[in-house]
């Protein structure tokens, strides 16, 4: 039975595994995708939680096979690579509602019905807010309001992480392998995000992730190449990294609009002193300053 929602849209945990097997292959024309799939990252969802955005229309969501959607996701270090696992799926006769981003709920509580397979809405409202659009959406052009645009909130992303999404269109009147009719994924529309917290002004905030480094994060884009995460830092700060006897390693500005599908707190260190060379082991410390002249310090280790 449907569970109505009663608290912040963004608040629910999802009920249900849903990681399946790539689409089946169909014998008979499957529906349509949809297009202009874009996924982002907000400050008031927090570094974990990702939307995901895109249009279907008439061309396909009239189409007589269409009969909903699914999301697919690849989280880098985690998910096994090649492979997108399904992470959520609309079907037409669910009730949908839209989502007020800048209050990150449904824009009406009441028509609101969680089904336990992801949270979806059709169109979105509040984009702009305090002057400044939340997401870029529709791409290149964006609007406060989107009719007929289709969001999906993924809640269990992990921040840091270069992620990929793919939408495809579902039959569920025709089975294939025992699963239902599914568009093949379009690489074309496949698209990529990195979320994380967004900048802070508070420098007690600031941390560094994994500490203690252990040769290797989970979140490294390809075996050797090394990251280390400086978090929560103010837009443009900068960050001064010396060894326990004071010797400066390197200067690093961060970037708030380094990763890919929103603004970033973050500043990705790649573990090589000023000469590219790779750091030993030892411990660090590190200096943040803030474009108005704040500073705080930390330290952390490096474990080769």
């Amino acid at each position: 039975m449907p569970l109505k929602a009663r608290t912040s849209l963004f608040g629910l945990v999802a009920l249900a595994a849903l990681a399946l097997s790539a689409p089946a292959q169909a014998q008979f024309p499957p529906p349509k995708n949809p297009h202009a799939v874009r996924a982002f990252f907000t400050s008031n969802l927090g570094g974990n939680r990702v939307l995901v955005v895109w249009v279907g229309g008439p061309a396909v969501e009239t189409d007589t096979v269409w009969t909903g959607y699914r999301v697919r996701r690849n989280i880098n270090g985690i998910t096994p690579p090649g492979i997108l696992e399904l992470v959520g799926q609309h079907k037409s006769r669910n009730t949908v509602t839209s989502a007020c981003l800048a209050t990150a709920q449904p824009c009406d509580l009441s028509q609101f019905v969680f089904y336990g397979t992801g949270i979806f809405f059709k169109g979105f409202q509040q984009n702009l807010s305090n002057g400044q659009y939340l997401i870029n959406y529709p791409p290149g052009a964006p609007a406060d309001h989107c009719d007929s645009c289709w969001v999906f909130v993924d809640q269990a992303n992990l921040a840091g992480f270069t992620s990929q999404y793919a939408v495809t269109s579902i039959d569920t009147l025709h089975l294939v392998n025992n699963d239902f009719t599914e568009s093949a994924i379009d690489s074309s529309e496949i698209v990529t995000v990195q979320p994380s917290t967004g900048p802070t002004t508070n420098l007690e905030q600031v941390a560094v992730v994994p500490n203690p480094f252990r040769g290797s994060a989970e979140w490294d884009p390809a075996p050797g190449e090394n990251r280390i995460h400086f978090i929560h830092l103010p837009a443009n700060a900068t960050v001064r990294i010396y060894t326990s006897n004071g010797e400066l390693v390197r200067i690093l500005t961060q970037n708030p609009g380094a990763n890919l599908g929103g603004t970033t707190g973050d500043l990705a260190w790649d573990t090589k002193n000023a000469d590219g060379r790779k750091v030993v082991s030892g411990i660090y410390i590190y200096q943040v300053e803030s474009p108005q002249g704040h500073t705080a310090k930390g330290h952390f280790v490096i474990i080769r």
